[in-house]
């Protein structure tokens, strides 16, 4: 991903800018980790399955 995807990204709009920090803290209340590379991709830091691999379908399509 280029910059722009990046938290605390230049050139994004004021409102952009305030929805990532307000989403980040959000889910760091949560007990999420956020990826400072993509303002979206956060990892549960205490993931009660580390080691498991879940693969099944989430929806009835």
């Amino acid at each position: 991903m280029d910059a722009v995807s990046h938290h605390g990204a230049p050139g994004i709009t004021p409102a952009e800018a305030d929805n990532r920090r307000r989403l980040c803290a959000i889910m760091l209340r949560c007990g999420f980790a956020s990826y400072r590379r993509e303002w979206w991709h956060y990892t549960l830091e205490h993931e009660p399955y580390p080691s498991t691999y879940f693969d099944f379908p989430i929806t009835d399509d």
